[in-house]
């Protein structure tokens, strides 16, 4: 499998990007952020794109590193009214598409105006293809926001020498390590010495 792993200030200028993309299609009456994911974005872009109105929804799919349910659920749901809004909905990666697709007519039940989907990134077999986009990959992403669940997902499927690869700056790895030793083998060495340098 292969990782990449974005640094704040790449995902940041990513950000700029899809809010330049974003308003040339219009303005927005309200934002729904996809948690977990999407959470540090949703923030990001409310900023960005000057839109104060911001709901958090939450569909769940992803069980572990590349596992998933039989579907996606809805768990949380949004709380204010969508009607007659434009309204943009942000996750950072479109991977399989299936939780945007239902999260998607979730919303449309909502009766907006419009719907605009963004992602940072989507993937190339994804079924759900957002409006607007700023990359394509077909890595699994670090994103800055999930060092440790990414850490931890790739430790508990075996493989934990892999850790390395991730991209995950050495400094931060050797950082989290210590914070959350415990979930991990103790006599895992992650070839992160004192002083370590970032990548």
């Amino acid at each position: 499998m292969k990782f990449i792993a974005p640094s704040w200030n790449q995902i940041y200028a990513q950000c700029i990007s899809l809010a330049t993309r974003l308003l040339e299609r219009g303005k927005y009456d309200a934002i729904v952020g996809v948690s977990r994911g999407g959470l540090a974005l949703t923030r990001i872009m409310s900023d960005l794109l000057d839109v104060e109105d911001v709901m958090i929804t939450r569909c769940e799919y992803y069980t572990d590193l590349g596992k998933t349910r039989e579907r996606p659920a809805i768990t949380q749901k949004i709380h204010g009214s969508l009607r007659n809004k434009d309204v943009l909905l942000l996750d950072d990666v479109s991977d399989s598409g299936k939780s945007l697709v239902a999260i998607k007519k979730y919303l449309q039940r909502k009766r907006p105006r419009t719907l605009t989907v963004a992602t940072l990134y989507v993937k190339p077999w994804t079924v759900m293809i957002p409006d607007v986009y700023v990359g394509k990959t077909d890595a699994w992403i670090v994103f800055p926001w999930e060092l440790y669940e990414a850490m931890k997902s790739v430790s508990l499927n075996g493989g934990k020498s892999k850790i390395g690869k991730t991209g995950i700056p050495k400094m931060f790895a050797k950082r989290i390590l210590e914070l959350h030793r415990a979930s991990f083998n103790r006599q895992w060495d992650p070839g992160v010495k004192d002083g370590g340098k970032t990548k």
